[in-house]
């Protein structure tokens, strides 16, 4: 049986990529205000930066309505075809509770994945599992593959501005303000349940952004099979140093290394100016 890969736009892929690739996106929910726009539908990239007000009220973001899954995957299973659906880690978002509840009116057709990760971390998932697809594996092939990434995969990430964290309920406001005041900058890792945990904190975020690449190389256990993307906000060179420092210290040449601009939602998380990196073992 054919198949066919559902993602939430969580994943940081375009609507353009996604389908070039031939991936079905699910718009996440983004609110400004009292105003409600879907998430690479009524709200490009470009818009959401020109509507951010750093100084203003700040966006929320929340999951696509269960019917929204529902109608996706109902496309596919009528016109034949296994879904296989790699959400966003269900520890950040309701999302894949959203996903998996769609997912039970079609048993048996449609297989929800929890990604463990967010951003272009479930990115490299979805765009794996695209080119295998495309290979012509079925559903099972696929499924282990992803749980071998998803095993493998890591991911760490920096913020130059706590507001967004706080206003997205990772860190307190205390937190939030003891930071601003000492000008202590957080890097925070993915855990293996899904989850971000603190990994350290610094002076600057110049020393942030130079720890993360370090970090980074120092836990791959086999970076000839890494397959890297580096995730900005709006901060195209502060991507482009990160990646230049990641190519100079590998001492291999990785399976891949691209950088991928962050959508709204984790935008709206983290605020502008955060980067990310994420790697998994093909």
């Amino acid at each position: 049986m054919a198949v066919a890969i559902v993602a939430d736009s969580t994943c940081d892929l375009s609507r353009s990529e996604a389908a070039g690739l031939g991936v079905d996106l699910v718009p996440i929910i983004v609110r400004f205000g009292d105003k409600e726009y879907h998430d690479g539908v009524d709200l490009l990239l470009t818009d959401f930066y020109i509507k951010l007000d750093p100084n203003g009220e700040l966006p929320v973001t929340s999951p696509p309505p269960e019917s929204d899954f529902e109608a996706a995957f109902k496309r596919h299973v009528d016109a034949g075809r296994e879904v296989i659906a790699p959400i966003v880690s269900a520890k950040l978002s309701k999302t894949y509770e959203r996903a998996l509840a769609a997912a039970a009116k079609f048993p048996g057709k449609v297989h929800v994945v929890d990604t463990k990760t967010l951003s272009a971390g479930v990115g490299l998932i979805v765009t794996g599992a695209a080119k295998l697809v495309r290979e012509g594996r079925n559903a099972q092939e696929i499924l282990d593959t992803m749980n071998r990434w998803i095993a493998s995969q890591l991911g760490y990430a920096t913020y130059p501005d706590l507001r967004f964290l706080a206003k997205s309920g990772r860190i307190s406001k205390a937190q939030m303000i003891l930071g601003t005041m000492m000008h202590l900058y957080p890097i925070v890792r993915l855990d293996k349940t899904g989850g971000l945990e603190g990994e350290t904190t610094v002076k600057s975020f110049e020393l942030a952004r130079e720890m993360i690449v370090d970090i980074m190389i120092r836990k791959l256990e086999h970076p000839e099979r890494a397959r890297i993307t580096i995730v900005h906000a709006h901060d195209q060179a502060l991507a482009d140093h990160v990646d230049t420092e990641l190519r100079k210290k590998l001492k291999v040449v990785p399976r891949s290394l691209t950088i991928h601009e962050a959508g709204p939602s984790i935008a709206s998380n983290g605020g502008p100016g955060l980067v990310a990196i994420f790697s998994l073992d093909e």
